[in-house]
């Protein structure tokens, strides 16, 4: 799974609840609603994440994209 964090548009912020709704729909697992923000975190499936920028009332999706580095010596 991804970790994602959504930021809630300005103008949608009073919908919140139904945005977070759409979200779930969307495949995304809710861990917290950050009301005084306006930011959504959670997960989603691999490839998921950028497609919730199409939920309405959604302004930005960060996805978490973890890159490793190969050990020292090899």
């Amino acid at each position: 799974m991804d970790k994602v964090v959504v930021s809630v548009a300005d103008d949608s912020a009073a919908n919140l609840p139904a945005v977070v709704s759409a979200l779930r729909d969307a495949g995304m697992v809710v861990e917290q609603v950050l009301e005084g923000l306006g930011v959504v975190t959670g997960s989603v499936a691999p490839g998921v994440g950028d497609l919730l920028g199409a939920v309405p009332g959604v302004a930005h999706v960060e996805v978490d994209r973890t890159v490793r580095l190969p050990p020292d010596g090899s």
